[in-house]
């Protein structure tokens, strides 16, 4: 922990001094650290640090501590050393980082750990570009409060972005987004009576198999999103019976996670070869790819570990990871991406 003294100033640096619960370091170095770098809070003829913000500076800045230092302040707050590293690794590449107990009148989620603006953005003039909040690799997911924190941090006009550490002090930075699905493919709105008579008729036909069902098919089968084509007829999951029947019903349930994505023009195949529940076409499954792997929210993970597999998965094969989950009566899909300082 302690300086070498080929790496030190000429002129050593004062030693952080514990007041009110932060740790003071006096001018001039204090007010160099808060204009340049954005750290510490203002206070009379000097700057008060977090516990995180003084290893920052002891590893960066020059500012002396010993091994005493750190036993002390991990004995106070045991995640002390992942503070210490997001803090670190969020201005790797040279972003202003500002812990939100350090902001006093700026607008930010309740929950926010942090608040990043831009490298070569002054943190005093212009607006950040994005919130973090960090967890644990094994730390549980609360789905609605994640929703609620990326819709508060949207609100705002930040990104949202989450540092997930696990048991090797590795960090894995992910962004969330809300994600826009569309397709072009003919949904049953667009079918016409005939259309929608020839596959009535089919159903009355259909013959009952351990997947689904299976019709034979004399003409085309109008309603291309639905079915495989095999053995001269068409294949239909059980999902898609139920679609169906729906469809034909006086009260079709427009409302399920299903119906929603096939009425957007969408191809849903399973999802079971990606560990999900479906991938999503926009386009035809023949000359086209699934941008989209999705999972609804009662299948979603658990902890950030299997978050963490699930993504890496849908971004080894190009694809983007979805949990879906409704929110006052809407779908939202979320989008949970690896990314990196400088690269995207």
């Amino acid at each position: 922990m302690q300086l070498d003294e080929n790496q030190s100033p000429s002129t050593p640096h004062p030693v952080p001094e514990y007041r009110s619960g932060k740790w003071f370091l006096p001018n001039p170095i204090a007010a160099r650290l808060h204009q340049k770098s954005g750290l510490g809070v203002s206070c009379n003829d000097g700057i008060l640090l977090e516990s995180f913000e003084v290893l920052f500076c002891h590893w960066n800045r020059f500012i002396p501590i010993d091994n005493s230092w750190l036993n002390s302040n991990l004995s106070i707050d045991q995640d002390l050393i992942a503070k210490s590293i997001i803090f670190d690794v969020a201005r790797s590449g040279g972003e202003i980082v500002i812990p939100t107990t350090n902001l006093s009148d700026f607008e930010y989620s309740k929950s926010t750990f942090a608040v990043k603006w831009n490298r070569n953005k002054s943190h005093f003039s212009e607006p950040p570009i994005s919130q973090v909040k960090w967890f644990w690799s094994f730390d549980d997911v609360d789905w609605p409060e994640l929703e609620n924190w990326l819709s508060s941090v949207n609100s705002m006009g930040h990104e949202a972005e989450i540092f997930v550490v696990d048991d090797e002090m590795d960090v894995t930075m992910y962004r969330v987004n809300y994600e826009v699905i569309s397709g072009n493919q003919i949904s049953w709105k667009d079918l016409s009576a005939n259309d929608i008579d020839s596959v009535n008729q089919s159903i009355l036909e259909i013959v009952k198999t351990s997947s689904g069902g299976y019709i034979p098919i004399d003409n085309q089968w109008p309603l291309e999103t639905i079915g495989v084509e095999h053995l001269s007829g068409i294949n239909l999951r059980f999902e898609e019976i139920e679609y169906i029947k729906s469809k034909l019903s006086s009260k079709p349930n427009n409302n399920s996670l299903f119906s929603h994505l096939v009425d957007l023009g969408c191809i849903l195949r399973p999802g079971f070869k990606y560990g999900c529940k479906w991938r999503a076409y926009d386009d035809d499954v023949s000359t086209s790819h699934a941008p989209w792997l999705v999972q609804p929210i009662s299948d979603a993970p658990h902890c950030w570990e299997a978050i963490c597999l699930a993504v890496r998965l849908a971004e080894g094969v190009n694809k983007k990871w979805l949990c879906a989950k409704t929110c006052d009566g809407e779908w939202k899909f979320i989008n949970i991406k690896r990314w990196l300082p400088g690269k995207n």
